[in-house]
């Protein structure tokens, strides 16, 4: 993630103090993160002195006190009336300045991607609004016991569903270059739709779930459409979040079905080597930026080049992976810029090589950063044997 272009205060006027996030628990990450409480509509959350305050209407005030780790809950109804004593609307905007003067607080620090309606608003009313630069809770990047728990259970519910499409290759047939099941050609679609259906059976919920083979697989964010090519390189790219905690995995794994030719199990070789190099390097104190540049030297020593060719990218021009969380992705990167690797950070390494006319290969998965070193969170094999399926 890194820094974003914020509005950061000058040197002569600190950042505010107090915290304000106006925002839906499913549309916040950092909000449910901070909270617990997990709605569909917007709701306050105000932060100052080490005190924490969630405003709800009245349809949320008894499930917030269940659910909300917060020290106060307040219903807005209170504010409500004062605001129609005073022969004012009822607003967001009305109701958080109300609250704020009660506290006597006239500035807050909000997030970067605060809605700028809401901002003008308050500033309307007299209050300084300041976007973050960065993170707005930075100790979310670090993972507790508890967190790891939920995305390793998310991982393994990914990697039973891919293991259900596993055994549905290992069934199907080949003809003319298509892979088929019960005699009529396997889809991307099909394929799709039997993961999301295997992911919901485990309280999984899988959007923009890539099955791209052949020609398609070049594009590294092309999720996949129509018949499945056979002998060649299938991409699995599969990153779901649970229904309840809301974590997500990250898992990618390329599949082939049929005869598989030298050119294509070199272009295998070499990720899984990449990958495996830029693993090892993994630990607390380390550049996150040197795992990439591991990845960029593996590629670079065996021939594979970068650039662009005919209007097209290819080889390997992303990063080499990303942190994973409440987010798919957020802090820290992996790439040509980065961060200090910490204890708590989980993180994919996710190398590629894409070449149209050929195909492309990526190989992905999830590191837990430990005191000592690297615990990986990813089982599924990525060995020959089982991603070559006759």
């Amino acid at each position: 993630m890194g820094n974003t272009q914020g509005s950061p205060a000058s040197p002569e006027r600190p950042l505010p103090e107090a915290k304000l996030i106006i925002a839906s628990g499913e549309g916040n990450p950092d909000l449910y993160y901070r909270t617990g409480f997990l709605t569909p509509d917007p709701y306050v959350f105000f932060e100052h002195s080490g005190e924490s305050v969630i405003l709800v209407n009245d349809l949320e005030v008894d499930r917030a006190r269940k659910q909300a780790h917060v020290d106060k809950i307040l219903p807005t109804r209170a504010l409500e009336k004062l605001l129609s004593d005073q022969g004012k609307p009822a607003s967001t905007i009305n109701i958080v300045s109300a609250f704020l003067g009660e506290k006597s607080v006239s500035e807050v620090l909000v997030p970067f991607d605060f809605p700028a309606g809401y901002a003008e608003g308050l500033r309307r009313n007299g209050i300084r609004v300041v976007p973050g630069d960065g993170p707005f809770f930075p100790e979310r990047a670090l993972k507790t016991r508890e967190e790891i728990r939920w995305i390793r259970e998310v991982q393994e519910g990914v990697e039973e569903a891919l293991w259900v499409i596993v055994r549905l290759l290992g069934e199907s047939s080949v003809r003319d270059g298509t892979i088929l099941s019960g005699g009529i050609p396997l889809t991307s679609e099909k394929v799709k739709s039997i993961l999301k259906r295997e992911m919901l059976d485990r309280n999984l919920l899988g959007e923009h779930t890539i099955v791209a083979g052949g020609e398609q697989a070049c594009d590294p964010h092309m999720e996949g459409s129509g018949p499945l090519p056979a002998h060649l390189p299938i991409v699995f790219d599969i990153f779901p979040h649970h229904e309840t905690n809301r974590y997500f995995a990250d898992m990618t794994r390329t599949l082939f079905k049929g005869t598989v030719s030298a050119v294509h199990r070199e272009l295998y070789h070499a990720v899984l080597e990449a990958q495996e190099k830029a693993i090892s390097l993994a630990r607390p104190g380390i550049e996150s930026r040197e795992l990439h540049q591991s990845v960029v030297a593996t590629f670079e020593s065996k021939g594979y080049r970068t650039g662009e060719k005919g209007g097209r990218m290819e080889g390997f021009f992303h990063g080499t992976g990303h942190g994973v969380g409440l987010e798919i992705h957020e802090a820290p990167r992996v790439g040509r810029s980065g961060e200090i690797l910490s204890p708590g950070h989980v993180i994919t390494v996710e190398p590629g090589l894409y070449y149209p006319g050929t195909g492309g290969v990526r190989i992905e998965d999830m590191l837990y950063i430990t005191e000592t070193g690297a615990e990986n969170l990813t089982t599924f094999p990525k060995d020959w044997g089982t991603v070559s399926i006759p």
